[in-house]
């Protein structure tokens, strides 16, 4: 989706990405030549709280999977060099879930713009990219005989300022990005309507450390639009994060 945000905009949320970065580090600025990350992000930063709200980005998950959604976790990254090629194998069909990302500079599909697979969402029967979807990071690795920066793919070149809708199933990567990347994300989920599929929620969230676990700041939110983000995480009685914006 291109050009939703500003040049202005961009450059508020690349602040406030880039401190909340550098705090983390208990440094005033970042390592560039270092792959970092933090997961919660977005409250870190009351900057970076308010994309949740803002009608661009809540229209996202809200249209492609109901005004019933759930927030399950929000990142934030400072990428350095390639990404292998990954795509989740987590849930079953039925559970639909999305990522919503941000670039915050230019890339090009030599210097680390997301590639996908088109269709690799979808499983056959032996599944064929099965080994793509490992995250393998032997660089000797050559899946099918190639190189990973070889295999045929799409390259989402983008611009600061637009914006990445993409499902984690679809097997991703992005190679060639040997400077700094700054990646925000945040990933939504569907209202599970099934006992299958609460059941499968609740086992993913006992086998990770990060998903599903929403922040006291959001639950306690005097926003209606966050607190309902994270009200099916309460229901199913899942551990809050205690986790604080910087400041």
């Amino acid at each position: 989706m291109p050009g939703v945000f500003s040049s202005q905009e961009v450059n508020l949320i690349r602040k406030a990405s880039i401190e909340a970065l550098g705090k983390l580090e208990d440094n005033s600025e970042i390592n560039p030549h270092k792959s970092q990350f933090s997961m919660p992000f977005f409250e870190l930063d009351p900057q970076l709280t308010n994309l949740l709200d803002d009608d661009r980005i809540h229209q996202i998950p809200e249209s492609l999977l109901g005004s019933d959604f759930f927030l399950d976790q929000t990142e934030g990254h400072q990428r350095v060099g390639d990404t292998p090629w990954h795509g989740s194998t987590n849930f079953s069909d039925g559970i639909r879930f999305i990522k919503v990302a941000m670039y915050l500079d230019t890339l090009v599909r030599s210097t680390g713009c997301l590639r996908v697979i088109p269709g690799s969402h979808r499983e056959g029967k032996p599944d064929l990219f099965r080994n793509l979807r490992l995250a393998n990071k032997d660089p000797k690795s050559s899946p099918f005989g190639l190189y990973p920066s070889d295999i045929p793919c799409v390259a989402l070149e983008s611009n600061p300022g637009d914006v990445l809708v993409f499902t984690e199933k679809v097997i991703h990567g992005a190679f060639g990005g040997n400077g700094r990347r700054l990646q925000i994300c945040a990933s939504f989920f569907a209202n599970p309507t099934t006992e299958d599929q609460i059941n499968e929620i609740i086992s993913e969230y006992k086998k990770t450390k990060y998903s599903f676990r929403p922040s006291e700041s959001y639950i306690n939110s005097e926003n209606p639009r966050i607190r309902r983000m994270v009200s099916k995480l309460v229901e199913l009685g899942f551990e809050a994060s205690k986790l604080k914006a910087l400041g």
